[in-house]
């Protein structure tokens, strides 16, 4: 396990920012499937959805370290992201199936079993190369190379807010320069939004409120796929 510091007493807890990651990723969602003509509606609305990854990233590593039973993390994850691909298909490519695209919890489930393996081994050379493999397979994903860069990051910063937040900045910094140099324009603008999540997440407590052991953490596995579903449902028959 990496050095932490003693988590600071007062901050924003896990849970609220699980909601706020959710309520970006619906904003971020509602504006890339129906807002696209309307700009000035558009690009803010999907600044606000670059809070998700990098959100959701974190709250995995702190998961890691916390939880009571790495397998069962694992095993929710990996069923949820089979769950979550023909909603994800449907609403971001208008397929039942996409086969090149894969949803965000398979990113997180590659991201945990990159991490798994990052921690365990304790070969100082082989706990950064044997991973590579599992993260090369997330470039067929939502978020896919970034997201288990941040999930190493977090992890490796542990409770330390200053560390957190300067790996994640330092992360969301190389991004957004690939992105001016190998995207539209208003891709590279919207991903100006990433600068925000180190932000939020600096002021994160490190608690875990007595909530996040009941039917609460299940709230975010059931939303992703349900949300997804709901979008493509209107897209298809209401709109």
């Amino acid at each position: 396990m990496v050095d932490t510091v003693a988590a600071p007493e007062r901050g924003i807890g896990g849970n609220t920012l699980k909601y706020i990651a959710a309520a970006a990723m619906l904003i971020d969602h509602v504006a890339l499937m129906f807002l696209s003509g309307i700009p000035a509606a558009y690009i803010p609305m999907r600044v606000v959805g670059r809070l998700t990854a990098p959100v959701m990233c974190c709250m995995l590593a702190e998961g890691y370290r916390h939880t009571s039973s790495l397998k069962k993390y694992f095993t929710r994850l990996a069923v949820f992201a089979v769950i979550s691909q023909i909603p994800y298909s449907l609403a971001i490519h208008g397929t039942v199936f996409e086969y090149a695209d894969y949803n965000m919890l398979v990113t997180l489930t590659l991201s945990l079993a990159a991490l798994t393996v990052f921690d365990k081994v304790k070969n100082r050379v082989l706990k950064f190369v044997l991973p590579l493999p599992i993260i090369a397979l997330t470039y067929f994903c939502d978020w896919g190379i970034t997201a288990p860069l941040y999930v190493m990051a977090f992890y490796m910063a542990g409770n330390d807010r200053y560390k957190r937040t300067a790996y994640s900045m330092g992360i969301s910094i190389v991004y957004i320069a690939v992105s001016v140099f190998t995207r539209s324009a208003s891709a590279a603008l919207i991903s100006l939004g990433l600068i925000l999540a180190p932000i939020l997440l600096y002021f994160y407590s490190g608690a875990r409120s007595a909530k996040a052991k009941s039917a609460n953490k299940w709230v975010f596995y059931v939303f992703y796929p349900a949300h997804l579903m709901a979008l493509a449902l209107i897209n298809l028959y209401i709109i």
